[in-house]
């Protein structure tokens, strides 16, 4: 049967005059087009994702997830955990003393950018270039001289920090300055304009901003009386994370 038979019905062949015709015309009779199966179509879901911040401990995205969209961020991992960890102990213990939501940051890190979105078309080309930008840097030697503590933005989590020494501060900036350019070039944000080079060890939910600097001191002392746990590490790559996949880049 022709498609046009599914959508009405004609008077007969016999009807040739112009008023059979029309009356055929005006008793159109319309018929229910089948069902499409669409099994074998495949479909991608629109589902949206909806966070929810009690499984990952009070913690918030920065933006929301959109699928093609992969979370990026460049950083410096710290080597030794072993050592920073017995310092984190003790300082966590005061920390809790004020704020019960207190947690030990699982992945220890010096940010070189803030978290930005790259598709995923984007990705190949960008940590390709990055590859060639950073490896004209010399390696450098980090150390640690303070301690500090920051607000995220968005005012979820306060974190408390030990920030590096002003050599370290003087390698890292002039990597910074070209990776900058780089995020610049693809049309992404760059750092903070007066970066404070650091890395975050404990955070409580919430800004405590004000409670956190009441005992800033006292963390001070008890990382001062620590800090030859912390061996001056010697920094030999940049990490870029980007989805689930991290990309490392040697240094000179």
């Amino acid at each position: 049967m022709s498609a046009l038979a599914y959508i009405c019905d004609y008077g007969s062949e016999e009807e040739t005059s112009e008023d059979s015709d029309k009356e055929g015309f005006d008793n159109l009779k319309k018929v229910k087009l089948p069902t499409p199966n669409l099994s074998g179509v495949s479909v991608v879901s629109s589902e949206e994702h909806i966070d929810d911040p009690s499984l990952h401990n009070g913690r918030t995205r920065s933006f929301p997830h959109i699928r093609g969209n992969w979370a990026t961020f460049i950083y410096v991992e710290y080597p030794n955990k072993e050592n920073l960890f017995q310092i984190i102990e003790k300082l966590e213990s005061l920390v809790k003393s004020v704020d019960e939501s207190c947690l030990v940051c699982e992945d220890v890190h010096i940010s070189l950018s803030k978290t930005f979105v790259l598709r995923y078309h984007m990705i190949k080309s960008f940590t390709s270039t990055l590859q060639n930008l950073l490896s004209n840097n010399n390696s450098f030697v980090l150390n640690f001289d303070s301690v500090e503590v920051y607000c995220n933005e968005e005012n979820t989590r306060t974190f408390i920090a030990l920030g590096v020494d002003a050599l370290s501060h003087a390698y890292l900036n002039n990597i910074l300055k070209q990776i900058d350019s780089l995020l610049d070039d693809f049309k992404l944000p760059t750092f903070y304009e007066s970066p404070s080079f650091h890395m975050s060890i404990l955070s409580v939910n919430g800004n405590k901003k004000e409670l956190l600097l009441k005992i800033l001191n006292n963390l001070y002392d008890i990382f001062i009386q620590q800090k030859y746990i912390l061996k001056p590490e010697s920094i030999n790559k940049v990490n870029c994370k980007s989805g689930n996949k991290i990309y490392q880049y040697c240094l000179k």
